[in-house]
């Protein structure tokens, strides 16, 4: 198993946070706390990469608090939703980008949430397979509460440091996990166990 020391600098090209612009475009969005909505950070879009750019290479970036967001559900409860900036879903997709060929590799093919090239019609397709398969007749579908809250950062790291050791990577994760909340315009800590 391949580990990566040096990642960072693949980071910092414009290039690669204008391709993570382009894909947070596609995927639409809401505004995060500054309000700042994905039309009015395109339309000084050069030199907001190049604000970005700078900090990143200077490591003077600082991801914002995410904005929570309510979305009822059909039981009548509620799923919170942390909205960040679009600057820093910028760096959010640029990292992913960057991680997820290192990672992809290790997940398990009948794994289908948040991955490239696949979408939930492939893990309906796979369900339905099985289910003729072996002649299954019950499907059960479930809602993990609060699934996203509940993961141990802590654990997530040390997993992503067993591929990825350059420190500069590993910092930023860390600061996306724990740049917090804003919640009725109070700021509300992120725990990292």
């Amino acid at each position: 198993m391949r580990v990566y020391y040096s990642l960072y600098g693949h980071l910092l090209h414009k290039e690669r946070l204008y391709k993570g612009f382009k894909k947070v475009w596609k995927a639409k969005g809401a505004a995060g706390i500054d309000r700042q909505s994905l039309s009015d950070y395109a339309q000084n879009l050069s030199d907001n990469l190049d604000q970005l750019l700078l900090e990143l290479k200077t490591k003077r970036y600082t991801p914002q608090p995410v904005r929570r967001v309510e979305i009822p559900k059909d039981d009548g409860g509620v799923r919170l939703l942390g909205i960040p900036t679009v600057r820093d879903r910028v760096v959010q997709q640029a990292l992913n980008d960057l991680l997820t060929p290192i990672f992809e590799e290790q997940f398990h093919p009948s794994s289908f949430g948040y991955r490239p090239n696949r979408s939930c019609h492939d893990a309906i397709n796979k369900a339905t397979m099985f289910i003729r398969r072996y002649g299954m007749q019950h499907v059960v579908d479930m809602d993990l509460s609060k699934c996203f809250d509940k993961l141990d950062h802590e654990l997530i790291l040390k997993s992503i440091n067993k591929r990825v050791t350059d420190s500069s990577v590993l910092e930023l994760i860390k600061q996306f996990l724990k740049s917090g909340v804003m919640v009725d315009g109070e700021w509300q800590h992120t725990e990292i166990e």
